[in-house]
């Protein structure tokens, strides 16, 4: 009875593992994980990243095009359930930085 108790209030662990995948899929699954879920948690009303920050966590090797075009999409938006605010910086490059507001 106490080990059930102890595993069902465990502390989440706020690191995100995922798997080295170079599809739209995985970066759109990842920056939702890793950003959008956390901020909702919190009630954070935005949350804002660049495209390095994705790039440099999940190791793609500079594919900043894909990062770009998986997150400059509607699937995305629907995927996440949040609302762009802004986009900033480079149309495919590493100072991509975009700004959602958390449904």
């Amino acid at each position: 009875m106490f080990e059930f108790i102890t595993r069902w209030f465990k502390k989440s662990d706020t690191k995100v593992e995922v798997k080295k995948k170079t599809g739209g899929d995985a970066v759109r699954k990842y920056v939702k994980q890793r950003y959008i879920n956390p901020a909702r948690m919190k009630k954070d009303g935005r949350v804002t990243f660049t495209a390095e920050d994705i790039e440099k966590a999940m190791g793609l090797g500079n594919k900043y095009p894909l990062i770009c075009s998986a997150l400059d999409t509607q699937k995305f938006i629907e995927f996440a359930r949040v609302q762009l605010i802004r986009r900033e910086g480079a149309a495919q490059g590493a100072t991509a930085k975009w700004t959602f507001k958390v449904k």
